[in-house]
């Protein structure tokens, strides 16, 4: 850490950082995003181009230097595939649990390194760590109660409502075995495609959070490199590095899928190339630059968090975008219909700002 350092820097960058970490991912969930489902690598390559370009304007507005370290591949090495998870996660996951699950390891994973590798100062170790923990509780407690309403049993519950006032109308015929039997006929297979639909929802959930698990525990270690680099290319200094190594890495991950291509066709490079994913530019283009422009924003926002904080507490505190994702998923798209759940969120979300403000008197 450079001695130079602005503790109150620190703080407004984290919570800038918070409200675009938090709100970046709305795009994901938008209408032309959902209805074009855009592929995640896709998506993720609209994020690293934004970043790209937002990342020079650093030199002016910062009155920086060009400067690069291979640190910055590294870096980029954690945060594409990542952040290609991060995508996934989302549009099978929904916002509020994802970026609440993700947001639990990260912390974890950040405080870890901080505290455990970098040795980085704070009053006390334990105090320290009980705030962290408590952080992640209520992280996982927003996930949890953010989850999205499944709204099935209420259709049952009508629908069940609504053949009995149907049945009553009716009049019986062959003691009612006519009937029985053809609803019988009918109710199995209603069941059967109902059963069908429940299990890929929850093939699709089940995978959702395992990208958002994923995201946690790689995208933890994203600014880990930047303590390597050399002290003019740390906080602001640091942004054009993770640019360009997050190109490089999007680059090779759109060889490799290529490449897969090709091998599946085998060697058919016209099939390999029309097999890639679109961008759809013309409907993604916007919302795809809001995504990306606003995740830059929060980057590098956190570099100058970290830069002036720390790993442990600098990062941890960005990971508090949970309480902006979750307001968007409950209020804005409505994944929270249950007042009991959205009372429990709250709940949660004042225990997580208690482990922040815990986590904030510990750093020194």
């Amino acid at each position: 850490m450079a001695p130079d350092v602005c503790t109150p820097c620190g703080w407004i960058s984290a919570f800038v950082s918070c409200i675009c970490f938090g709100s970046f991912a709305v795009p994901v969930k938008s209408k032309r995003a959902t209805e074009c489902n855009i592929d995640p690598l896709a998506f993720q390559t609209y994020k690293t181009f934004m970043c790209l370009i937002t990342s020079f304007l650093t030199l002016p507005l910062f009155h920086q230097t060009f400067q690069f370290t291979p640190w910055g591949i590294v870096s980029g090495l954690f945060w594409v595939p990542a952040g290609v998870s991060a995508i996934y996660a989302v549009q099978n996951a929904g916002l509020a649990v994802s970026q609440g699950l993700w947001s639990s390891i990260i912390v974890l994973v950040s405080f870890g390194w901080g505290i455990g590798i970098f040795h980085e100062s704070v009053r006390s170790n334990w105090i320290a760590s009980a705030a962290v923990l408590i952080m992640v509780a209520g992280l996982w407690g927003m996930s949890y109660y953010s989850s999205p309403s499944d709204g099935r049993h209420d259709i049952d519950q009508d629908e069940g409502a609504d053949s009995l006032d149907r049945d009553s109308n009716e009049p019986s015929s062959r003691l009612g075995y006519d009937r029985v039997a053809t609803e019988t006929t009918r109710g199995e297979d209603d069941l059967f495609e109902n059963d069908t639909i429940d299990n890929g929802i929850w093939r699709r959930r089940r995978l959702g959070i395992i990208a958002a698990v994923f995201n946690g525990i790689w995208g933890g270690s994203v600014m880990v490199p930047m303590q390597y680099a050399p002290v003019e290319a740390v906080g602001t200094g640091y942004v054009i590095s993770f640019a360009i190594g997050a190109t490089i890495v999007t680059i090779s991950l759109w060889l490799a899928r290529f490449l897969f291509n090709l091998y599946q066709s085998d060697m058919n490079v016209t099939y390999a190339l029309t097999s890639l994913p679109s961008l759809h530019l013309k409907t993604m283009w916007l919302p795809g630059a809001i995504a990306g422009t606003l995740w830059s924003i929060g980057n590098i926002a956190s570099m100058i968090s970290v830069r002036n904080l720390g790993e442990g507490v600098g990062y941890s505190l960005t990971q508090s975008s949970m309480l902006v994702s979750g307001l968007w998923g409950i209020f804005y798209f409505n994944e929270v219909q249950s007042m009991q759940m959205k009372i429990m969120w709250f709940l949660s979300a004042g225990i997580t700002l208690v482990g922040i403000l815990g986590l904030t008197y510990e750093h020194v």
